[in-house]
């Protein structure tokens, strides 16, 4: 009998701004189960956490599409998790991804916060699958492109109705726009290209929790807890983090 037993490997990015939080936060509640944790430290341009569609931000959104990529290739075979650091465990899931992933290509965090984009990327575990390989390659990394121009730029290019390559823009919202971030590229590209419609996709259940801070209505079941909107700089996410970390495990125990 064939053991169909997958490992599943970790993948963070973080620039230097979010090292405290991988520090203090992240690392200290993580799982001890995954097969590898693999870390991209970007170096060479850094992001005040929560700072959504400023430059560096991109640049460092664009350097986490390129880093799963190769992640996708490096572990073929197995399957893939992809965190933002801005989140804290509750329990141990790498079992629960592993199943979901034998029937889904990729498993989505669910974004409630706007219905055109529903893929968190956030938490997003994938199979790292030669189709997956080939969709990064077809479909997400073309776009990622888009994220390397400054605003500037784009505003010329609006202004001057330059002709830009079709997949750095996207009607998700009903309109044509110019993608600013990775949920932005990632849901584009499942959302509007024939490939991603071929992918089989679902959606966390809501213990795997997205706030702004607040506490959430289901402590007891919380697996992980992510920080979405919950202002900029370290001490608003670690504030907001370590809060509602020590709410849930009260509740927990």
């Amino acid at each position: 009998m064939i053991n169909e037993k997958k490992d599943l490997h970790l993948c963070v990015i973080m620039s230097d701004s979010y090292f405290p939080i991988y520090q203090e936060i992240f690392n200290k509640t993580l799982p001890r189960e995954f097969d590898s944790v693999n870390i991209l430290h970007v170096r060479d341009c850094d992001s005040t956490p929560g700072a959504v569609g400023e430059e560096n931000f991109k640049n460092i959104n664009y350097k986490k599409l390129q880093f799963i990529a190769k992640q996708l290739i490096m572990h073929e075979g197995d399957n893939l998790l992809a965190l933002d650091l801005d989140v804290v465990c509750f329990k141990n899931f790498k079992d629960e991804i592993n199943l979901l992933l034998k029937d889904n290509d990729m498993v989505f965090q669910h974004n409630k916060h706007y219905e055109n984009m529903p893929y968190c990327v956030a938490t997003w575990a994938l199979q790292c699958s030669r189709k997956n390989i080939n969709f990064f390659d077809r479909e997400v990394l073309p776009r990622s492109k888009a994220l390397l121009l400054k605003k500037d730029v784009w505003d010329e290019i609006v202004r001057t109705k330059t002709p830009v390559p079709g997949k750095w823009l996207h009607h998700l919202n009903g309109e044509q726009q110019y993608l600013d971030g990775d949920a932005c590229v990632v849901n584009a590209a499942i959302l509007e290209s024939d490939l991603g419609k071929k992918l089989n996709i679902s959606l966390l259940s809501d213990a795997y929790t997205q706030g702004d801070g607040t506490l959430p209505d289901n402590p007891e079941e919380c697996i992980l807890y992510q920080a979405a909107s919950t202002g900029t700089g370290v001490t608003a996410k670690t504030t907001a983090l370590t809060n509602v970390y020590e709410h849930i495990k009260g509740k927990q125990q």
